[in-house]
């Protein structure tokens, strides 16, 4: 009776684990709408343009600029940088201060190439907004690199940043531009995750690891039954 409750536990136990390890490393992704229209109204965004003291005012100098379409756009343009600093879209606020990763970026496209700023916006896991970033070198032989502020340079466009970025996690999201080296047409807004999902091998592995020791028992316990 013991090794039956003990074996059915143990069955319970790991396909539980088997649901939950795949689960636990996806989340739902806010939508473009949401998480722009929570930037709008937001006091609190790490590194953003605007500062104001309340949401009400906030909103108030956004709908001064432009629709919420416009505002984005403007947003998430490129901005073309000089070695001191990149242009800013308006007069109402934002910074053309340098950021890490400017001189790297230059370094990258040489005497011939150009530099641009690309804004990216990023909620964390911990749900907190951020205004990043990154910079997109456009070099004189036609390739095109990002730089992050780590100073890291990426390759393969967003799905390349994703694939190496050591900025952002698999669990930060972040609202950008598809085609983030595109410097001119209408890029689609997305939201994707910061990093592409951790591999599932781990938890394959962890699966398989259970299910040997679930056949383990099993032998054990008809080899104690026939003794």
């Amino acid at each position: 009776m013991l090794s039956r409750v003990a074996r059915a536990s143990l069955v319970r136990v790991v396909a539980v684990c088997a649901l939950m390890l795949p689960l636990a490393a996806c989340a739902t992704p806010p939508t473009t709408r949401d998480m722009f229209a929570e930037y709008l109204r937001s006091t609190d965004v790490v590194g953003d343009e605007f500062e104001s003291g309340s949401s009400e005012t906030r909103v108030a100098v956004f709908a001064s600029i432009g629709s919420p379409e416009e505002v984005i756009g403007r947003l998430m343009a490129p901005r073309p940088c000089s070695k001191s600093g990149c242009a800013r879209p308006w007069k109402e606020g934002g910074t053309n201060k340098p950021l890490p990763g400017l001189d790297a970026a230059h370094a990258i496209a040489g005497s011939s190439g150009r530099v641009y700023e690309r804004k990216i916006l990023v909620k964390r896991d911990d749900k907190k907004l951020e205004l990043i970033s990154l910079y997109l070198v456009h070099k004189a032989d036609g390739t095109k690199v990002l730089v992050d502020s780590n100073k890291e340079a990426h390759t393969g466009g967003l799905d390349g940043f994703r694939e190496t970025n050591d900025v952002l996690a698999s669990d930060d999201f972040m609202l950008v531009t598809r085609d983030i080296t595109a410097l001119t047409g209408r890029s689609e807004i997305v939201v994707v995750s910061g990093h592409t999902p951790p591999s599932r091998k781990p938890w394959l592995i962890g699966v398989g690891v259970a299910l040997v020791a679930i056949i383990a028992l099993v032998v054990i316990t008809r080899r104690l039954r026939k003794d």
